[in-house]
């Protein structure tokens, strides 16, 4: 088997095991929240979300580079993995000790429910167990067997999901599904060590050598300084949402980042499907790399824009029919889609940086929104509780996509009259079918049916007055398919 055709094989499977691993989340997301109500759900999203932050000081950006540097020389894939084994194992004692002291720390200045003390306790098992299991799908990674990895992912949620029914039938609450959710990772590590001990050579072993230790950990600094701000900036708002607001506060708000983040499948599917068009587009001319950037944002503002819209108007249906216990998520999830199409377009903006390998820019630019995140979220939660926390984050990704346009602009000379122009149209467009939608809406008692109906009609209208308004045209949408393909 070719390679191509071997990364094509993979990257199939970790696309389908993905998007079923994440409609089934999602789903369990929505049984969930049910089960728990507003001030549980709130206490298990921060112990799960707090102690998640600190994954990243257990991984230190090895996890990539094991991957990278394993592929690059498999005679020293042996040597590459027993050296992270073992640094691994010294920094998940001091992520551990780190963690404990920092959230007793914030808790003597403002203490913490027993029943929150006991969640983060609990909580802690998951992120030991899945920092382990990482390094060795890393290693399968190397050696391009990743269909294990998909299947893994897949099966662990249902395990999650199956164990977690079963504690709820007994009466456990958010602590039952802490435990379920370690149950499901340890027999996802049981289940990575069968694989690597039956298909690869690779063993377990205690080994110190300095020297590629220290190699390791240097080119691993860059990608865990990414890590920090990328996580930071998924997480920071939870926590200090529930240091200075509350529990319900932190739900309501988790169940509208929970709908906008499940919507990044889109921009993260077309993102990886770019980067290989605008690698090579790199490598011909500047006008193509204008090209592909160009077609690749305008396709992805049109896919946003209907969202964007139909979402903040369907916001109290789409609450009420997924989550009928928590009115209050309407304007939070609203106020995620002000941004939507601004979180769309950074996935090309950070696609070109990364091809041109301006990946330091890129973390540099993460690092400063994460700042605008935590300034925003000092200055709003207090006053505005889970509404400040929403604007925060749109403030932050605004201002990563405003850091990174000039720079891809140097690069490209991309037409920003272009770009503004389709802009304006796909909104318009967009707001043709918003008014559809809401008159339906308006007249009509929202069910499950309906809500897939309206959906489609929206569907239809939007399409139909994008062909009006020659918003995006066919040979702009083969062009774009075509660069792809070729890659």
């Amino acid at each position: 088997m070719t390679l191509s055709s071997v990364l094509a094989k993979n990257t199939t499977y970790l696309t389908i095991s993905s998007i079923a691993q994440k409609a089934l989340a999602f789903w369990w997301f929505t049984y969930v929240a049910a089960q728990l109500g507003e001030d549980t759900l709130g206490k298990y999203t921060f112990a799960v979300t707090y102690t998640s932050i600190f994954v990243i000081l257990m991984n230190f950006g090895l996890i990539p580079v094991l991957t990278r540097e394993g592929a690059k020389d498999p005679t020293k894939l042996q040597e590459y993995f027993t050296s992270v084994l073992s640094i691994k194992i010294i920094l998940t004692v001091i992520s551990t000790v780190v963690l404990l002291g920092v959230f007793h720390g914030l808790n003597y200045f403002k203490p913490m429910p027993d029943y929150t003390v006991l969640l983060v306790y609990l909580a802690i098992g998951i992120i030991v167990f899945d920092t382990f299991r990482s390094i060795i799908f890393a290693v399968l990674r190397a050696q391009q067997m990743m269909q294990y990895e998909a299947i893994g992912q897949f099966f662990y949620q249902v395990i999650v999901v199956v164990a977690g029914l079963i504690f709820f039938r007994l009466g456990f609450k958010a602590g039952g599904l802490i435990v379920a959710i370690n149950l499901a990772s340890v027999l996802y590590l049981v289940y990575s060590l069968v694989i690597l001990f039956k298909k690869t050579t690779i063993r377990l072993a205690w080994q110190w050598r300095w020297p590629t230790l220290r190699r390791l950990l240097l080119v691993a600094a860059p990608f865990a300084l990414a890590d920090i701000f990328f996580k930071l900036n998924g997480s920071i708002d939870t926590v200090m949402l529930e240091y200075l607001a509350g529990d319900r506060y932190v739900a309501w708000y988790t169940i509208a980042l929970k709908l906008t983040v499940t919507l990044t499948v889109i921009p993260g599917a077309f993102a990886t499907a770019f980067f290989p068009a605008m690698s090579q587009a790199l490598t011909q001319s500047r006008e193509a790399l204008r090209d592909i950037f160009e077609q690749s944002t305008i396709l992805l503002i049109v896919i946003s824009a209907p969202i964007a819209v139909g979402t903040t108007i369907l916001a109290p249906s789409i609450i009420h029919l997924g989550f009928a216990g928590f009115p209050a998520a309407i304007p939070a999830l609203q106020w995620f889609m002000a941004g939507l199409i601004f979180l769309f377009v950074n996935y090309p903006i950070g696609n070109v940086l990364n091809a041109a390998n301006r990946q330091l820019l890129n973390t540099v630019n993460m690092g400063i929104a994460l700042v605008v995140n935590i300034i925003l979220n000092v200055l709003l939660v207090p006053q505005y509780t889970y509404l400040g926390a929403p604007a925060a984050a749109v403030g932050s990704t605004i201002a990563l996509v405003g850091l990174g346009l000039p720079h891809v602009y140097q690069m490209t000379s991309f037409r920003f009259g272009l770009l503004l122009k389709k802009l304006l149209l796909a909104m318009c467009s967009a707001g043709v079918m918003g008014g559809a939608v809401w008159l339906v809406q308006s007249f009509l008692t929202m069910t499950g049916w309906l809500f897939v109906l309206t959906m489609l009609g929206a569907m239809v209208v939007y399409g139909a007055t994008l062909i009006v308004t020659r918003t995006i045209t066919a040979p702009e949408i083969r062009h774009v398919w075509t660069a792809i393909r070729r890659s």
